[in-house]
């Protein structure tokens, strides 16, 4: 029991220096850096990826194969280990405003402590971590019991005001100055992006809940209808775009629910909250400049890494459909519907949550996986082309400050796209 309180007088020892109070983090924060983290990996790697020759890979024996998974294991287990040694935090950490400790109050771990609880995750992540976790005072998976460590809520960092010096020949101490304002320079912009009223929380819990509706409510509202509806080569061209269309209804319905706390009153007011605001026509410069960039970027992929696969969506909605009405909806559906309710979804609630309280980068990371998992049915093969998009349309957002050009671009891409099928 001495022991123990001597342990935990020593973690709190840099906290109370500070003046602030240790905030140990549970299980979901964790995870959600966890996630960003590996996200930013199943993006990255692929991109690192395809520049390096496909012949190259072609020629690789096994024993070969298996060095580079090694490499990259390696790689993938010493970037937490370098990043939690040396500022104490990952790309997630820093994302979710969280940081690893030493027990013992020291500034910074040494390379051994990051490497032992990097280590250890492999043993963590199997149950054992998530019930320590839970279940521990300081919140420690086996890892951080072995390193000595804790992950805390990151304290503000605040810069201490000046002291004046003293007046020569004053009798009395002087009263405090007040504050002189520092020179004024060009007004900073102001951000592009307001600070929504939904936490990144809030977010996590309207993603799930939205892809939840969207995926279950419509089979069971158009399978009566359409009892085929499981096999899209079976399944009836009006069923399947009703199906479509009730489920991207449900993600718009669920971003305005969200942005107006579930009133849906005033609409203008969500909408705006949302992102549909007036833009700068020279936004559409930028539009053509993101989808330019993106197109070179899968083509470099499908070219040296792997050739995306996705199935004909426009045909299974009915482009093709006999039915010049059934035709004209599946067209309408594809460039104008989706790109406006998946915009309000993705970019206007999902990217604009997470960017009030996150950086640009992980934010736009995150929602573009998000997107491309999300349209893995269409072609396992489309996620890291299609998490590619949704990134560069979330800093399209960020940089104009409104979902119009976004939803532009989105149709643009839709279009080309039901154009270029074969």
């Amino acid at each position: 029991m001495m022991e123990e309180a001597t342990l935990h007088n020593s973690a709190d020892s840099s906290a109370s220096r500070a003046g602030t109070a240790q905030i140990y983090v549970g299980f979901w924060r964790r995870a959600l850096a966890a996630l960003i983290d590996n996200a930013t990996w199943l993006i990255g790697v692929p991109i690192l990826l395809s520049f390096i020759p496909s012949s190259l890979f072609d020629e690789l024996s096994v024993n070969q194969a298996g060095v580079l998974v090694i490499v990259v294991f390696s790689l993938w287990f010493n970037y937490f280990a370098f990043s939690e040694w040396r500022w104490g935090q990952t790309i997630g950490k820093n994302a979710t405003g969280i940081e690893v400790r030493s027990i013992d109050g020291a500034d910074r771990l040494t390379f051994g402590q990051a490497s032992i609880r990097n280590l250890l995750r492999l043993v963590d992540f199997f149950v054992i971590g998530e019930v320590m976790i839970a279940t521990t005072k300081r919140k420690q998976r086996l890892g951080d019991k072995a390193a000595n460590t804790v992950v805390v809520r990151r304290a503000p960092r605040t810069a201490a005001a000046p002291s004046l010096p003293p007046i020569r020949g004053a009798a009395e101490p002087q009263a405090a100055a007040p504050p002189v304002p520092a020179a004024s320079g060009p007004p900073k912009p102001s951000r592009r992006i307001p600070i929504v009223p939904w936490t990144p929380r809030d977010t996590l819990w309207g993603l799930i809940g939205g892809l939840l509706l969207a995926i279950i409510i419509p089979p069971l509202l158009v399978l009566p209808f359409d009892p085929q509806l499981g096999d899209p080569k079976r399944a009836s061209d009006g069923g399947l775009l009703a199906a479509q269309l009730i489920f991207d209804g449900l993600l718009a319905t669920v971003a305005l629910g969200m942005a107006s706390r579930w009133k849906f009153r005033p609409l203008k007011a969500a909408l705006r909250w949302l992102g549909l605001r007036r833009f700068d026509l020279k936004a559409i410069g930028l539009v053509i400049a993101t989808l330019v960039v993106y197109y070179i970027a899968a083509g470099l992929f499908a070219t040296f890494v792997l050739k995306p696969n996705q199935e004909d969506i426009g045909g299974d909605l009915g482009v093709g459909n006999p039915s010049i009405l059934i035709a004209v909806a599946a067209v309408l559906l594809i460039v104008v519907v989706a790109p406006v309710t998946e915009e309000l979804f993705f970019r206007g609630f999902v990217f604009a949550g997470l960017r009030s309280r996150w950086a640009l980068l992980p934010a736009a990371l995150t929602t573009g996986l998000i997107f491309g998992l999300v349209h893995a049915t269409t072609g396992i093969t489309t996620v890291v082309p299609l998490a590619a998009l949704g990134f560069a349309l979330c800093w399209l957002y960020d940089r104009t400050g409104s979902l119009w050009p976004c939803i532009i671009a989105h149709a643009i891409n839709n279009g080309l796209a039901l154009a270029l099928v074969k």
